[in-house]
């Protein structure tokens, strides 16, 4: 009875019988499998006669193609027979039409690759039974020095091939016993003897081979040897379904056994190609270049690569950017590369194509190859996170790196350097050097969400700061790695950094004010005080929060809770000293409880004569108006003598470590004089022995004890004087600072070994006689009473002396006193014949007798006279 057969056209576009017995006659094959007459049979026949002629004229050649199949079968091609015979397949679907599809299957006594490609022809069989002479030179073809086929003999010695041009088989007792005949030896070649064997028998005999020769073009059925199916199995197993990746025109992969079923299927979408295993999709994009190579480059080149031009890829795997690559030659090397995902180009390898060789030729596909990563890099950034594509790139150096990994970084971050890489806050990829970063501090360790969310949450923020998704730890270190080193200079101190040049605290926050107009202000601050109390309290603490707070006067202040507080009613004057929250601030709940969080409260007593004192004792381009010294008197008064004192004098500690660079004196604390000037405690006298409480000369000079009567106590405290004393502090007098300039100019004037730092030439002390201002703000009068006053004071005639701080190679300057100094340029001195200048009575020829002669009675006269 005749049957019939369904042929029709499965799922992955290949042919299937489904019938289930298949013991039929011959001509149930199609038609085009060619029998044992034809071409490819002619050219076997030849061939083989040619071969059996040589090993008869050179028996060598025996012994050396034996052992070269036994080298290769179990050597490097050990355990890579699923490898090559899946390559072989793929390069006869190279343009094969319709041809897309292989199929592997493993049974009991066979293993099966077919594949709907061109036919073998006679090259391809040449290919087979030699090596080195492959044809596929300049193509897409993938295998290229015949070698790969010889690994079947790791697990048969009589492979056979059929092809629906012609068919034919290799057996290695058959190949022995005919060379054996000629040239005897102690081993035989399998491959080099073909022998032409007839389809359509052998497919009459084989369920498996049958089917497949209902859709398939070549069919390589392996007879197996004891034990080389479980190595199979596993090779088909742990096959990477990632090769598909690289042959475009391969989209059907089948791995089949008894008990393994894998379908490897390769379908573009869009721009992404998705492979499916079956068990799992994998999103890809795959980007391919052809390197021209240089002349030193094809000298490096393998004997048979003889052309120019290479072809490069790099799959980048779109859902596993994170995870390192290795190189690949089709198939995985064991050389990482560190990039993510495949990259994929013929490389010199040693023969097993495991690991890259060194070399000039390898050399330059890496640089290629990083041009490549550069250019497509920017396309694996996504919308919902702009800088996805930096988890592609190498991870940093370590320890035991191959080189090429090296190379490969190093190359891609020269190449990053100049491109557009770095996401800004819109999304947009710009180069590195033209963006701001955010500091260190919030992402040294651990990412701080909260604040950058926030950060990059508010509509109004500058565009041009890195993108909050790059501020993962891992992204910005392959940031940092495109910045060169750079100098930085603080002081007298030099050292190098390298990375991105992270902003500091203040100027990330003030980036969310600055520039804001009158109608944005208060959103601006509102946003800027909410991303600093997310930030945590030990990073908040290392610097500055700027100046993002908007007071009730409309100006700028930093979120420092000892100088600015709550809107609170206070008694009194207010001024600008005390700077209070603007109310709409306070009205917003998040923005009140942000406040809260910085520290910022409702001023008590003490907070608001700190404020007013670190506000009024800290540098002005302005003098502090009236206003202000009012408040500051106001607020002393309200915490009394005693608590003001110390707060003034934590302030003024805290001045001096700010400001302790600067050269002259800075933020005196002044008193109100009797004329209503507000003058520093340097430059007036309290009522006393120079200035009687019932006089009224030098009212520019006396201190109104009306005004200040409940401050008298503090400003004795704070030096205030009715008259010069000993031990005075004269490190703020303006007089002292003048001295000081001239004996430092005498110091350097000197011959020395060197010109020494100025503001490193000190005096062992800064107390004296003093204070020394006033005599130069006094009249005839209080100057004269001044002048006696010092004159009469032991500490007026010491020999100050004058060192550099930190070198002791100078020689230490002898000074006369400040106060000398002052009493020779302001001194006044009573005589018969009136108040004269004290410098008149002085010297060898005295201008005025009279009052050498008063000088001469005075009670320390042997004084002057050693000092004069």
């Amino acid at each position: 009875m005749k049957r019939e057969y369904d042929f029709s056209r499965g799922e992955r576009g290949k042919f299937y019988c489904r019938d289930a017995k298949l013991n039929l006659p011959s001509p149930a094959l199609k038609p085009d499998w060619a029998g044992v007459e034809g071409e490819i049979v002619d050219f076997i026949v030849r061939e083989t006669e040619k071969t059996v002629d040589a090993y008869s004229k050179q028996p060598h050649l025996v012994t050396e193609h034996a052992n070269h199949e036994h080298d290769t079968a179990h050597g490097g091609y050990a355990h890579r027979q699923l490898f090559e015979l899946v390559q072989n397949s793929a390069d006869a679907l190279v343009n094969a039409g319709d041809g897309q599809s292989i199929l592997v299957r493993l049974t009991g006594d066979h293993l099966y690759c077919a594949d709907d490609g061109r036919a073998i022809d006679a090259a391809g069989v040449a290919a087979l039974m030699f090596s080195h002479m492959s044809g596929k030179r300049n193509t897409s073809e993938i295998g290229r020095f015949g070698l790969g086929f010889k690994s079947v003999l790791g697990v048969t010695h009589a492979p056979e091939f059929y092809s629906r041009s012609g068919s034919f088989r290799f057996d290695g007792e058959r190949a022995a016993e005919r060379i054996a005949k000629v040239a005897p030896a102690d081993r035989y070649p399998i491959l080099r003897l073909p022998i032409p064997v007839d389809v359509h028998e052998a497919a009459r005999d084989d369920e498996d081979l049958y089917e497949l020769t209902t859709w398939a073009t070549n069919i390589v059925r392996l007879p197996l040897e004891p034990g080389a199916r479980d190595d199979l199995a596993e090779q088909m197993q742990e096959f990477p379904a990632e090769f598909l990746l690289f042959v475009d025109h391969v989209r059907y992969l089948t791995l089949e056994s008894d008990d393994l079923s894998r379908d490897l299927v390769l379908d573009r979408r869009g721009g992404e190609l998705v492979l499916s295993t079956g068990e799992r999709r994998s999103r890809w994009n795959c980007f391919k270049t052809t390197h021209e190579l240089s002349a030193l480059a094809q000298a490096d080149r393998r004997s048979l690569d003889d052309s120019g031009d290479v072809p490069i890829w790099w799959a980048a795997p779109l859902d596993r950017l994170n995870e390192p690559g290795y190189f690949w030659h089709f198939f995985p090397t064991k050389t990482a590369s560190l990039l993510a995902g495949i990259l994929n180009a013929p490389w010199k390898t040693n023969e097993d194509r495991q690991n890259l060789l060194p070399g000039p030729y390898n050399d330059e596909l890496i640089d290629a190859a990083a041009n490549l990563v550069a250019t497509h890099l920017p396309e694996l950034a996504a919308e919902h996170d702009p800088a996805l594509h930096l988890d592609a790139l190498p991870r940093r150096h370590e320890a035991g790196d191959p080189e090429q990994s090296e190379r490969l970084r190093a190359g891609v971050d020269e190449e990053l350097r100049e491109q557009p890489v770095a996401p800004d806050q819109t999304g947009r990829l710009c180069r590195v050097q033209h963006l701001s970063y955010a500091p260190e501090a919030l992402t040294a360790r651990r990412l701080d969400e909260a604040s950058l969310e926030r950060w990059a949450s508010f509509d109004r923020r500058p565009t041009e700061w890195l993108h909050h998704s790059a501020l993962i730890r891992d992204r910005i270190a392959k940031i940092d790695r495109l910045f060169p080193r750079y100098r930085i200079v603080v002081g007298e101190r030099e050292s190098w950094r390298s990375g991105a040049p992270r902003a500091s605290m203040a100027k990330w926050l003030e980036a969310l004010v600055d520039g804001a107009g009158s109608e944005d202000a208060v959103a601006a601050s509102r946003a800027a005080l909410q991303v600093a109390a997310a930030i945590p309290e030990e990073k908040r603490r290392r610097g500055t929060l700027g100046d993002i707070l908007l007071t009730q006067s409309g100006d700028w202040c930093e979120p420092d809770p000892d100088t600015v507080f709550l809107p609170a009613p206070f008694e009194g004057a207010q001024s600008d000293a005390t700077q209070l929250v603007h109310a709409e601030l306070v009205a917003d709940e998040d923005t009140a409880r942000a406040l809260s969080v910085l520290g910022i409260k409702p001023a008590s007593p003490e907070s608001r004569f700190r404020a007013v004192a670190q506000a009024l004792l800290t540098p002005h381009t302005d003098d502090p108006d009236d206003s202000s010294w009012n408040e500051f008197w106001f607020a002393a008064r309200a915490v009394g003598t005693e608590k003001a004192h110390s707060i003034i004098v934590e302030v003024e500690r805290e001045r001096r470590n700010r400001w302790n660079w600067m050269s002259s004196p800075v933020a005196p604390i002044r008193a109100r004089t009797r004329s209503g000037r507000w003058g520093a405690l340097s430059s007036v006298l309290l009522p006393g022995t120079i200035l009687p409480p019932d006089g009224n000369h030098d009212s520019d000079v006396r201190i109104d004890t009306n005004v200040h009567a409940a401050d008298v106590a503090l400003l004795r405290r704070l030096g205030a004087t009715d008259s010069p004393r000993e031990g005075q502090d004269l490190k703020d007098d303006p007089l002292y600072q003048s001295f000081l300039s001239e004996c430092r100019a005498r110091f350097i004037n000197r011959d020395l070994p060197s010109n020494p730092h100025e503001y490193r030439l000190v005096f062992d002390c800064t107390t004296g006689s003093g204070p020394l201002e006033v005599l130069k703000l006094l009249s005839d009068e209080g100057r004269a009473g001044y002048t006696d006053a010092l004159l009469s004071l032991e500490t007026t005639y010491d020999e100050w002396t004058m060192r550099h701080e930190t070198r002791g190679i100078y020689p230490p300057l002898a000074c006369e006193s400040p106060a000398v100094a002052a009493l020779r340029q302001y001194g006044r001195i009573r005589c018969a014949g009136g108040i004269v200048p004290l410098s008149d009575a002085l010297g060898p020829h005295p201008a005025s007798p009279t009052a050498l002669s008063a000088l001469l009675s005075h009670r320390m006269a042997h004084r002057i006279r050693e000092a004069f």
